[in-house]
């Protein structure tokens, strides 16, 4: 056995590499300041096994990138928890890159014999947001999409930034072009220059030590067993804490396919959102001062802390500590800012809970199988595509469904269930019915104080009882009640009729809701038996078939559940 090993050592050199590792000095022993360099070489290693495993299922092109990547993530075994382990691992690089330069700059780890150490841990953290900003845009989809857009957006700013962006996109829009570039830079070259400056931060290590450790040699140790044990603790919590938050989100997000048609409301990435918070502070001609004069300051700062200490003299401990200090505060603030101000904003919220529903289509119909169209062909098999297609070309502009379209017209969302047809009767001005028409103001509101509950409950039943949808469970002697106050006391039967062909001031109800009677306001409801002519929506008949505005027809009609229960 012992010639085994001797003739191992004697090629390989294992124990004698292992020795100068576990032998090496750490300076005033073993800290906790030091396991951030083990931590992001740990996190590097993590993050290139995981992407290679990732990159033999991906494809980078336009046509296949979201399609491979919803391949990962719902059918491959596992693939949810590579690439959401993937995803974090990104994240915990960014934050450990900030909060290592902020550790140094505190322990003024930018003096001698550390300048080189510096340099290229502001380089590191610099290349843990080039990696996510190259790599969210990868799975195409729409955040990554539009993501992307908000980024080039804040880089077209700086000087040479229109040529930055082409270069970036391939030409002057994103697609094939972008993607490939992004992928290349993204496992290649960002990798290759990170893994160049943590080469020299560990050469650096080896010759003067770890930066910012006191010079007290009465306390020097080796490095094993003590700061080995803090480093493979540190690396234990950090692997914890990842796959957590891996299990708890199960894996990373992913949206629907990138649509450059859909007016998605784009947000970057977290750890950009200080920058994009910022770009709001400073509007119109002052937007460079957000965009490249605060950042490139910043910059610029901490690359000219070494040369500061040498000058500054005392006052260098108190510039360096109070200046990073600062930034990290603004960049916390604005990105507390930025995530808070996103949950109080009640129409980014309704459009992005109308963009998960999309994505939950998505990822459905893809597990079908994906046309060589591309991600967004996915939604071909959906059996419904073609229809709402027809509503976003027509409809969609005036008509709002899960809070997506406009608001000049009644928001379909719900149409003619109990609860819809209720706040009309509460309130027909009110900006989701008829307050953005022609008719506000021409239906008498009904508050509780003039249409008590029981009244108002027994109405309501009436309406929904001229709807004649056998799908819809009608209380009849409700419903009873309902009509006689419609007819006497509330005298509804002035404006609407309720018999055939009758004619009134509002739409004849007979029938109403039903998809024989939305298609008759589809073809022209400016019908004197519709709206009349105070009707604003424009005839489809003619320029529509039959079929296509029976399918609108039922689209509508469709978004009253099956068994409306009041």
């Amino acid at each position: 056995m012992k010639a085994v090993t001797d003739f191992l050592e004697d090629r390989l050199g294992l124990v004698r590499a292992w020795s100068a590792v576990a032998d090496r000095s750490v300076s005033g022993g073993p800290r906790v300041l030091n396991v951030f360099a083990p931590l992001l070489l740990y996190l590097f290693v993590q993050q290139a096994v995981l992407g290679v495993a990732l990159a033999t299922y991906y494809s980078p092109s336009a046509t296949d990138a979201w399609a491979s990547t919803a391949y990962i993530q719902d059918q491959v075994a596992m693939g949810w928890f590579v690439r959401g382990l993937h995803y974090h691992g990104a994240s915990a690089m960014v934050v450990l890159a900030g909060a290592w330069l902020t550790a140094l700059a505190f322990t003024r780890a930018f003096r001698p014999p550390w300048e080189p150490t510096w340099v290229a841990v502001v380089g590191v953290c610099g290349l843990a947001l080039a990696l996510g900003l190259s790599g969210n845009p990868l799975p195409w989809d729409q955040a990554g999409y539009w993501g992307i857009q908000v980024e080039l957006g804040i880089a077209e700013e700086t000087p040479g930034g229109s040529a930055i962006r082409r270069l970036i996109q391939g030409g002057s829009d994103a697609g094939n072009l972008t993607i490939l570039r992004l992928y290349v830079v993204h496992v290649f070259v960002l990798p290759l220059v990170l893994a160049a400056l943590l080469a020299v931060v560990f050469k650096q290590r080896r010759i003067h030590g770890d930066a910012g450790s006191p010079g007290e040699p009465a306390r020097a140790c080796a490095y094993f067993p003590g700061q080995l044990f803090l480093d493979v603790v540190a690396m234990t919590l950090l692997s914890i804490v990842l796959v957590l938050l891996t299990v708890k989100t199960h894996g990373a997000e992913l949206l629907g396919p990138a649509d450059p048609t859909e007016n998605f409301q784009a947000r970057p990435e977290w750890y950009f959102l200080a920058l994009y918070k910022l770009r709001m502070l400073f509007e119109g001609p002052l937007e460079p001062v957000a965009t490249m004069v605060i950042p490139g300051g910043i910059v610029m700062f901490l690359l000219a802390l070494p040369v500061v200490d040498r000058y500054a003299g005392r006052a260098s401990p108190w510039i360096a500590r109070v200046g990073v200090g600062l930034v990290m505060t603004g960049m916390l603030l604005l990105t507390g800012v930025g995530i808070v101000s996103d949950e109080r904003n009640e129409e980014y919220q309704k459009s992005l809970a109308a963009t998960h529903k999309s994505a939950e289509q998505a990822r459905k119909y893809a597990l079908e199988g994906v046309v060589p169209l591309g991600g967004p062909a996915v939604f071909f098999n959906d059996p419904e595509y073609q229809v709402r297609q027809l509503y976003k070309e027509h409809c969609q502009g005036c008509h709002m469904i899960d809070g997506v379209g406009g608001e000049e017209a009644p928001d379909l969302t719900d149409y003619s269930s109990r609860a819809w047809i209720g706040a009309l009767i509460r309130n027909a001005d009110d900006p989701r019915f008829f307050g953005a028409t022609k008719f506000k103001g021409e239906m008498e509101p009904y508050p509780e104080a003039d249409l008590p509950e029981e009244q108002f409950v027994a109405v309501r039943e009436y309406v929904v009882s001229l709807m004649k949808d056998p799908d819809v469970v009608v209380d009849a002697a409700l419903a009873k009640k309902g009509k006689d106050l419609w007819d006497d006391e509330l005298d509804c039967n002035s404006c609407h009729e309720v018999e055939p062909g009758g004619e009134g001031d509002g739409p004849n109800l007979l029938d109403h809701g039903s998809t024989a009677w939305v298609m008759r306001v589809i073809r022209d409801s400016s019908k004197p038996d519709l709206f009349g002519s105070k009707a604003q929506m424009p005839k489809f008949e003619g320029k529509l078939s039959d079929a296509e505005i029976e399918q609108l027809a039922k689209l509508v009609t469709a978004q009253r559940a099956p068994k409306d229960p009041g």
